[in-house]
Parts: C-alpha cells; structure tokens; sequence
C-alpha cells in the first residue's frame, strides 16, 4: 500500500483510522476489555493490521500497535482444547475400544469386532476432537458472552 511520494501524513490517518475501525469492531465487556467475539472481527482486525504494517511507516505507536493487533489474532486462531480432562478421558476410551476389539477378534479369530471397533473408536476419537478442540478467541467469547456490554461487528 505504501507508495513511493504518497503523503507521509496522509498514509498515518490511513493507519490511524484501520487501528480505530479494528479496535471499534471488537466487542467490549462490562469492564472495557476488548474481546474478538465473531470470526468476522478476527479477519478485520488482522486485515487492519496487515494493511498498517504494509505501509511502513515511520511511526513507533502505531506500528505497535498493529504488532499488537497480529500478535492478538495470532493468540485468537491458536487451536485449544476445551475441558481437557474429559477430552482425554474419551480419548483413552476410544483407543481401548479399537485396541480392545482387535485384540477380542483376534482371541474369537474372528475379523468383524476387530473392524466394528476400530470404526467405533474412530468414529469416538474424531467427535472428541470435534467437539473439545477449537480456536481460542471461540473459546474465550463462549466464556465472556454473558459479560459483553457492546458485541462490535
């Protein structure tokens, strides 16, 4: 975005105005945290930044600042599990029911529980994660949904 003779005051409104429309887009709790509620407000924050970053300014605070802003969509997309134990806990099940049944099908010499259990504890494992791994700032909005005083974009 940076142009060679583009007004240099002209290119920090620009930035200055993406940080404010990012910052602006992110919901607010009831003590004034910002909170990336919604995929949407991930991709204009990370937007914004990139584009304020794009043209190299020579301004510390708002080049910080949009350091700042990649650094919290960085956090927000990081993949975590939720309720760890429990996630574990069915994990291991999973594994016992496909180990479990191979090792029954191979003591009865029989094929079928060996693949009925492999399907079962497959099928186990891959709810597990589908249902207790996401990326953070889903997370984070599920637990401070309630406390949310203005939901931003």
């Amino acid at each position: 975005m940076h142009r060679q003779g583009a007004d240099p005051a002209a290119l920090h409104r620009i930035a200055v105005d993406l940080h404010a429309d990012a910052i602006n887009a992110l919901s607010v709790t009831r003590d004034n945290e910002l909170e990336i509620t919604s995929v949407r407000q991930l991709r204009i924050l990370e937007d914004a930044a990139r584009q304020i970053v794009s043209m190299r300014l020579d301004d510390v605070k708002i080049n910080d600042a949009a350091a700042w802003m990649l650094e919290r969509a960085a956090a927000a997309r990081r993949w975590a599990w939720v309720n760890p134990p429990v996630a574990v806990a069915l994990g291991i099940l999973a594994v016992l029911i496909g180990v479990g049944s191979a090792v029954l099908g191979a003591a009865m010499g029989n094929l079928v529980p060996a693949v009925l259990g492999a399907v079962a504890g497959s099928a186990l494992l891959g709810m597990v994660v589908l249902r207790h791994r996401r990326e953070s700032w889903r997370i984070r909005a599920e637990q401070v949904a309630p406390m949310i005083m203005r939901p931003g974009l």
